[in-house]
């Protein structure tokens, strides 16, 4: 049955002079029926001739059945040689592949056996004209940048696509009124061929922005569209042109353009933070880029490369903070990771951090950065607490800070506080595997080990080989008295890399087990690869506690002490050195690490 004013409207009836084009809107398709154009998400479709004839047509009388004969007298007129039968039907194929429908269970359009063609979609009539953008619904209040694509795939341009998509989040994140999935979380999506709206309806967001980068010699073609999830409408599009050295600045345009189309005010505060930012010199931001990219394979080779590329930003422009930071972030990891001992990186990690703070105090990742440095090298807690609570003042959507921050607080034994930070990072990365382990991490330091069972079960949900949330599993089973479980889960933890963490919980758990012979073993192993590389002093510290041996553990433990080693922040919760508390030597050395009260001091106020 046809829609009361749709014919009249498509034809001109009932438009005034001058009056935009009727559009034609049909799931995610819309159709401009004067031009013949035609769109998909805010794409254009490529159709001419008689299928866009032919749409345009069914269109005008939805639900009602065309005729052959009338397709045949509009379209191919008499005088017209053509074989009809073929040529109508070649068009209405063109038109199904257009709009990706099926003769056989059509969504779009139904053929009659030879009485001719009907539209049975639901269809929408606006006198707006078609445009690149929908109307932007109110209320978008959650948003997830999916990784931009790298058009030809070009390994040597990688850098760039997950550069910009990691600035654009930066960028968008600052703004208030906004919660923007970070990083780690929408680029478990790169490279999938997964519908951008069911992304986005996984990650729970009402609008995804996609992008494009494409480079053509000396220039950079970046194209990007805001998609509305429920609808698929696209909401914004831009493309920006720029040469290669002036790449910088991009991901400013498309963040505020995007916060004036979703209509977000920007504070004052950050307006001046913008105004008076540093634009590096055109070499200078790729090889930052280049740097964050091998940072965030968070490897040693790739730690190391990113060294690399954000020293040779610096020689570029001396004056780039993020560059400093970035810096700073690749020592610290080298220092948790135990890729380097810490008297070789940590002081590295916290010069770079002020020199960037130096330059611009408000990068919240400078001042992460700092806080870390100093949690771990100088044991300055009121410092390094200063420093998270300054990041997050910058930036609150600032998930790595808020997961830092959460770290600091368990490792003082504020665990409930912990435990909110970490769920707050974990609410704005809520597919992102580091995350999902931590809360489990920061569970098992808090004694919950049933909460941090389930939780380190469903991060391997996520991913079954991630071998930090099995460690967990295993440690959590340990406390438990779930021996065999938590050696089964050590034990495949350690397949993929071995690390010498594992190898030291799972000595602890095989000593508790009365496996001593194996746990023993455990100690050989750290040994061997201690000859080799460095290994810190904490991880044999567990196993001699495990195995009774507290004169040997603390005796690692003063070892750890004397190389400043990053694991000793975990010393006053970690259950597996509960045999160490009230040995006078243990608590002597939590108390010079600033985890215990001092007592001299205490006495000297009395």
């Amino acid at each position: 049955m046809t829609r009361p004013g749709v014919i009249d409207k498509l034809n001109g009836v009932m438009e005034p002079p001058g009056q935009r084009s009727p559009v034609v809107r049909f799931g995610v398709f819309e159709c401009d029926v004067r031009s013949g154009e035609l769109r998909k998400q805010g794409r254009k479709i490529r159709l001419e001739g008689q299928p866009v004839q032919i749409l345009i047509k069914l269109l005008a009388r939805p639900g009602e059945v065309i005729p052959r004969e009338e397709l045949q007298q509009e379209l191919w007129p008499a005088d017209t040689h053509v074989n009809f039968e073929h040529s109508l039907n070649a068009a209405v194929k063109r038109l199904r592949q257009a709009l990706g429908d099926s003769p056989s269970n059509p969504r779009f359009v139904e053929t009659l056996a030879r009485r001719g063609y009907r539209f049975i979609a639901p269809v929408t009539l606006t006198t707006a004209t078609i445009s690149n953008e929908a109307a932007m619904p109110r209320g978008i209040e959650w948003l997830a940048v999916l990784p931009f694509e790298n058009v030809g795939a070009d390994p040597e341009t990688e850098y760039l696509s997950e550069g910009l998509t990691e600035s654009v989040i930066n960028g968008l994140s600052q703004r208030p009124g906004l919660r923007v999935m970070a990083r780690s979380t929408v680029f478990r999506y790169k490279d999938t061929s997964e519908d951008p709206r069911v992304v986005g309806r996984r990650l729970n967001v009402q609008a995804v922005l996609l992008g494009r980068v494409r480079q053509r010699g000396a220039a950079v073609v970046v194209d990007a569209e805001l998609v509305d999830v429920e609808n698929g409408w696209r909401l914004w599009g831009e493309q920006y042109c720029r040469k290669l050295d002036e790449i910088f600045g991009v991901e400013e345009e498309i963040s505020r353009e995007i916060a004036e189309k979703l209509h977000l005010r920007l504070s004052s505060e950050l307006k001046t933070r913008w105004a008076l930012r540093h634009a590096p010199t055109g070499e200078a931001y790729q090889n930052y880029l280049k740097g964050r990219y091998h940072w965030n394979r968070l490897t040693g080779d790739g730690l190391t490369k990113g060294i690399e590329y954000f020293q040779q930003a610096i020689h570029k422009d001396s004056n780039y903070a993020p560059a400093y930071a970035g810096l700073a972030d690749c020592y610290n990891v080298m220092g948790f990771y135990g890729v380097a001992p810490a008297a070789e990186v940590m002081p590295k990690a916290k010069a770079a951090a002020l020199r960037a703070l130096e330059i611009d105090d408000e990068l919240a990742e400078a001042h992460t950065a700092l806080a870390s440095a100093i949690k771990v090298w100088d044991w300055e807690w009121a410092g390094a607490e200063r420093e998270y609570r300054r990041a997050l003042e910058l930036n609150p959507n600032y998930a790595l800070g808020c997961r830092a921050y959460a770290a600091h607080l368990c490792a003082l034994g504020r665990t409930e506080e912990a435990l909110l930070r970490i769920e707050r990072a974990h609410e704005m990365e809520p597919m992102s595997l580091p995350i999902s382990m931590e809360v489990a991490w920061n569970l098992y330091m808090a004694r919950k080990y049933d909460r941090a069972v389930e939780q380190a079960a469903k991060t391997l949900e996520l991913e079954p080989r991630f071998a930090s949330a099995q460690h967990i599993l295993g440690l959590a089973y340990e406390q438990k008295g779930q021996y065999e479980e938590a050696v089964a889960a050590l034990q495949k933890a350690l397949e993929p890399e071995g690390h010498p963490a594992t190898l030291a919980a799972l000595g602890h758990v095989l000593a508790l087990a009365g496996r001593r012979s194996e746990a023993a073993e455990m100690l050989d192993r750290l040994q061997k690869i201690s000859r080799q590389s460095h290994v810190s002093p904490y991880w044999f510290a567990l196993v001699h506690e495990g195995l009774g041996d507290n004169a040997a553990s603390l005796e690692a433990l003063k070892q750890a002490y004397a190389e400043r080693d990053v694991w000793l922040v975990w010393s006053r919760v970690d259950p597996r050195l509960d045999g160490l508390k009230g040995e006078p030597g243990f608590e002597e050395l939590l108390r010079r690490i600033g985890l215990l009260p001092d007592l001299s001091a205490k006495s000297a106020v009395r």
